[in-house]
């Protein structure tokens, strides 16, 4: 299928500026290293990669692919699950069409094609702000913010979804349409959550908050560890459970069944962070009175605080998330769900990275001032399982005790399932798009704007 593209790409290359380069041989370097995801999950191998460095190659590039019948997936940081497609299409990788634009006086930046997190974050807190971004340096700003978007400020700016503003995107009909409540108000309300299947997001403008509103007042997150065996995870548990709930204290954080490098010593780690003011001994205080194998920490400025988390991002192997929310934290389905990761890591030893996470907030997600498709502003609980394995012949074995974690930490009552919008693309998608009202708006705005699923077919099959 890949002869029919390649017999059309002179004619790309005709319409696109010269720097615009496309990738066709899939045995050069230079492919190979483009290609790189992630995860090694579905992954498979285009007949070309197009890297746009303009707006305008970017809208070449769809209306070239639209005119010729040829599919495409974009990609900025390549951690989508989705980035990939066969021989028959073509990626179109942004990282070379990237940047961002602080306005400090209308308070917000406008974050341009590929551009990763980490420099979003630190150009913000150049100019003395930040925004709502997550967990990794390497992530692409403009999907993490489409898709939704958790961070460990919801309680302080909403999630990513909700700082959207305004958007430029490239529409199944090829046209560059600007998004704003003055222009397509509808569309944008579909934009922030479910944007990823509505075209190809160019530019957006989101919201910068100032630096202030962090701890201290000056940008800062404190960042901590405390380190438990996996045997006292009851009465860590039942701690857990009071720091959790109570929001006095802005909390948030990871509590993680994991295998640590070097040691890999089987461990439960709480990975805290706190924006309060106060010492964190006040906060985490019945943390430190359970005396901890160790603890540590810091105050770091928040361009800073994922830095540590650079093995996360990296490409390659067999990786996913599992995300779910939850309506509460149950101890007893938490130390269930532990034993099934020690089954997972005795049975599957290649898949030693994995972990069970459950991530709080101590603070209801800040209600934004307009209702969008995003729906989870009610979930201060996630699990948040990150898999990954090496060995290709365990990816079912994987996958199965990934499910029965997460059927363990949500219990029995499927009315209640939540799924995280951006984490999956199977399974009922009301439990991603919760409210009748909410899905039935998203089925008619997807008909409009993408009838033929140029952007995936989510939204138009009935799930």
């Amino acid at each position: 299928m890949s002869d029919h593209v390649l017999s059309r790409i002179p004619i790309l290359q005709g319409a696109v500026a010269g720097d615009c380069e496309i990738l066709h041989d899939s045995n050069d370097a230079r492919f190979q290293q483009r290609l790189a995801r992630w995860t090694d999950i579905d992954r498979k191998v285009p007949a070309a990669i197009v890297l746009p460095r303009t707006e305008n190659d970017c809208l070449k590039t769809v209306q070239w692919a639209l005119k010729s019948n040829i599919p495409f997936v974009p990609k900025s940081g390549g951690h989508s699950p989705w980035s990939t497609i066969g021989s028959e299409g073509i990626i179109i990788d942004l990282s070379l069409y990237s940047e961002v634009r602080v306005d400090a006086g209308a308070r917000t930046a406008t974050v341009i094609g590929g551009v990763l997190a980490k420099e979003v974050s630190v150009r913000l807190a150049e100019a003395g702000f930040f925004t709502a971004l997550g967990n990794g340096n390497s992530v692409g700003a403009i999907p993490y913010l489409l898709g939704g978007g958790g961070s460990i400020t919801n309680s302080i700016t909403g999630f990513g979804s909700d700082q959207i503003v305004a958007a430029r995107i490239i529409t199944a009909k090829g046209e560059l349409v600007e998004v704003t409540e003055g222009t397509h108000p509808d569309l944008l309300w579909a934009l922030k959550g479910a944007g990823q299947f509505f075209g190809l997001v160019t530019q957006l403008t989101v919201r910068a908050h100032p630096l202030s509103l962090l701890r201290k007042q000056q940008g800062l997150i404190w960042v901590g560890a405390f380190i438990f065996p996996l045997d006292r995870a009851v009465e860590v548990a039942r701690v857990m459970k009071q720091i959790m709930d109570d929001p006095e204290h802005a909390t948030a954080g990871l509590m993680m069944v994991i295998a640590p490098p070097p040691a890999r010593v089987p461990s439960l780690v709480i990975s805290a962070r706190y924006t309060g003011d106060e010492a964190p001994g006040v906060p985490f205080k019945a943390l430190y009175d359970l005396q901890p194998t160790a603890t540590m920490g810091r105050d770091l400025p928040i361009q800073n605080v994922n830095d540590e988390r650079e093995a996360l991002c990296a490409k390659g192997d067999f990786k996913r998330f599992g995300i779910v929310g939850l309506h509460e934290f149950r101890i007893d389905g938490f130390v269930q769900a532990i034993e099934v990761w020690k089954k997972l890591i005795h049975e599957c030893p290649d898949a030693i990275n994995s972990a069970f996470n459950l991530q709080w907030d101590s603070r209801a997600v800040k209600t934004p001032e307009k209702e969008s498709a995003m729906s989870s502003h009610d979930v201060r609980y996630w699990q948040v399982n990150i898999i990954w394995h090496t060995d290709e012949k365990n990816r079912r074995k994987v996958d199965k005790y990934n499910d029965e974690c997460v059927a363990l930490m949500r219990g029995p009552d499927e009315t209640r399932y939540i799924d995280f919008q951006n984490a999956t693309r199977t399974g009922p998608i009301q439990r991603r798009y919760r409210g009748e009202a909410r899905l039935k708006k998203l089925r008619q705005l997807k008909r409009e704007w993408d009838p033929q699923g140029v952007f995936t077919r989510q939204l138009l099959d009935i799930d």
